[in-house]
């Protein structure tokens, strides 16, 4: 039963990260198409801009859930080297909890704006546009709880997220 939960949450971070790939492949497109029709002087639709931006957090909290899983995140282990390999099981537990605590801080106030937007129809005017702005605070929750959930596989699985070897990550 648990496997294939795991296998289940395996596959759909998995997606989220495809998702966040095409997604990122689609802004470069847009971005060299309103760059290119607006220096040729040539009609272009204001639609890009937002599709760029929006994707920033998108691409960020699609794809943030499985680069914490493949420890893909920036850290630093000058220290976790430099300690015993039970103090360093110890210390990257405590770093991971940390993470855990301030991802699911963030979840539960990104929901509460999420929630907050969707209930009053907040809306986002971007140029000629006029957006729900939920549209894009609902990616934060999703994105922070599957960080935070990463992160405490790190606090309770058998991996530890610090190998102890500074500058080495394969």
């Amino acid at each position: 039963m648990l496997s294939s939960i795991d296998r289940t949450y395996t596959w759909v971070l998995r997606l989220m990260m495809g998702l966040a790939a095409v997604y990122l492949g689609l802004m470069m497109v847009s971005i060299v198409y309103a760059t290119t029709f607006r220096t040729l002087g040539l009609p272009y639709s204001p639609y890009s801009f937002v599709f760029i931006e929006y994707g920033f957090i998108y691409c960020l909290m699609f794809g943030s859930p499985w680069i914490v899983r493949q420890r893909g995140h920036v850290f630093i282990e000058i220290l976790t080297a430099a300690v015993s390999p039970g103090v360093r099981v110890w210390l990257s537990r405590l770093v991971a909890l940390i993470c855990v605590l301030v991802c699911a801080l963030f979840a539960f106030y990104s929901g509460i704006l999420a929630l907050e937007d969707i209930r009053v129809d907040e809306i986002d005017v971007r140029g000629s546009m006029d957006i729900p702005r939920w549209i894009v605070t609902v990616t934060m929750p999703l994105g922070f709880g599957l960080m935070a959930i990463e992160f405490l596989r790190f606090v309770l699985g058998r991996e530890v997220m610090h190998t102890g070897q500074a500058g080495v990550h394969e």
